[in-house]
């Protein structure tokens, strides 16, 4: 696992990120990444649930509202969040306030992904599933959805009705950095998580998120972060989980009690632990990880996390799976567009639709001439070059390729998997 010196060459093998190569001895060859960070203990854990540190406990909550029914909100199969680990000791505050499993809704916060399997909500709810309701929100059902009023940005805040009804609101999710939103998880549960499609395409839209505020860990002046906080607090959390997930998958940390206070201080977490600090590279080699890996749509966040280390110099490696494909149609289309980037970027800003955003964070990358080799399992090539980048058929021939470009002798190449659960910050260049 990882970077190995073997008969002369360097070898790199990721099973996890299925990446596996070797290069010249004489290459400068490098791997970095995301801090690596403990794991909590079971104890840890339901205490910093049962006990909050960012608020009121749960059960003091539940009487003082004196709630009767309950709706939880949890992510998708797309973000990688022990939620039946979570929602057990959530559960357990809840049971011993007198609230009832038969009054406990659980509602996948999909946006407008899509919904959750039957299958993945057994793995959601763990000892929880045939116990407690859970449903996936509907993003496009009018009948579902009610309006709460309009943030100051102009943002309907369209909510589902299911989970707004309910007596008590809480929220359970992942802070790791986002592309746009600055970073993921606490008001993200309610816009994008349950709002309409309206609310999200209003939120995410074209001079929203092109922003130069609307960057990746940025909160401050983040228009998408400012107008998703708005939101939340029209629809109201009483009580918020949120967490921070290790290389493993396991949690590392978790604040729990108010929204806001929770959520910037897993930030904090992030920004104090997860920096990346990487010197310039004529090659990137990446990978999105599980579960980003389930499609090319959540697939370029790896790409994306390293725009602002990237300039026509480095070319970038992606390697990933994506067993359901392209996954947007919306995404597709945009690309398909022109057979030029500006045409490309105009038809999104224009015809702009949800999944379009990606385009967008994209274009910021291919502006920069940033030549981009993709080995994917289950996009065709085709696709592949829709999208301006470079279809390989396997590691080995990508990181040849894109190293040839480099046009040197020996070049310096980076493997960098998973770089959107962390800060990557460009160094200057050692002297060799």
């Amino acid at each position: 696992m990882g970077l190995e010196r073997e008969k002369g060459n360097y070898v790199f093998t990721d099973a996890q990120n299925h990446m596996c190569c070797t290069l010249p001895g004489k290459w400068r060859v490098k791997e970095c990444g995301t801090k690596e960070l403990p794991t909590m203990t079971e104890e840890e854990i339901r205490k910093a649930v049962v006990h909050p540190s960012c608020g009121k406990r749960l059960s003091d909550i539940v009487r003082e509202k004196e709630a009767h029914t309950v709706c939880v909100l949890i992510s998708d199969a797309t973000r990688a969040v022990p939620t039946a680990k979570l929602a057990g000791y959530v559960m357990e505050e809840l049971t011993e306030a007198g609230i009832a499993l038969s009054d406990v809704t659980f509602f996948v916060a999909i946006g407008v992904h899509r919904p959750a399997t039957e299958e993945e909500f057994r793995e959601m709810l763990g000892d929880l599933y045939g116990k407690v309701k859970i449903e996936n929100h509907t993003p496009f059902d009018e009948d579902n959805l009610i309006m709460l009023g309009t943030t100051t940005r102009g943002t309907p805040v369209k909510v589902n009705k299911r989970a707004y009804a309910c007596d008590l609101h809480i929220q359970i999710g992942k802070v790791e950095p986002h592309e746009f939103a600055g970073f993921s998880g606490g008001r993200k549960s309610v816009l994008p998580g349950i709002s309409s499609e309206e609310t999200i395409i209003t939120n995410h839209r074209p001079e929203m998120i092109l922003d130069p505020r609307s960057a990746i860990g940025t909160l401050e002046g983040n228009p998408v972060h400012e107008d998703m906080t708005e939101s939340a607090e029209m629809f109201g959390i009483d009580f918020a989980v949120n967490c921070i997930i290790n290389g493993e998958l396991k949690l590392s940390a978790v604040y729990a009690g108010e929204l806001k206070k929770s959520h910037e201080t897993a930030v904090d977490f992030v920004r104090e632990r997860l920096g990346v600090r990487i010197e310039k590279a004529d090659v990137i080699v990446t990978a999105p990880g599980f579960p980003l890996d389930i499609d090319f749509y959540q697939s370029v966040k790896a790409l994306i996390a390293l725009t602002e280390v990237l300039d026509e110099s480095t070319s970038v490696v992606l390697r990933c799976g994506c067993r359901e494909g392209v996954n947007s149609p919306d995404m597709l289309r945009a690309f398909r567009a022109g057979d030029d980037l500006e045409t490309v970027v105009k038809y999104a800003a224009e015809h702009y639709k949800i999944q379009m955003d990606h385009v967008l964070l994209l274009a910021k990358i291919l502006r920069k001439k940033v030549k981009i080799y993709v080995v994917c399992d289950h996009v065709p090539d085709e696709e592949i070059r829709d999208m301006f980048m470079i279809p390989c058929a396997g590691l080995q021939e990508a990181v040849e390729r894109a190293a040839a470009e480099s046009g040197k002798e020996r070049p310096e190449i980076l493997f960098y998997p998973r770089p959107q659960t962390g800060l990557p910050v460009l160094e200057k260049r050692q002297p060799q």
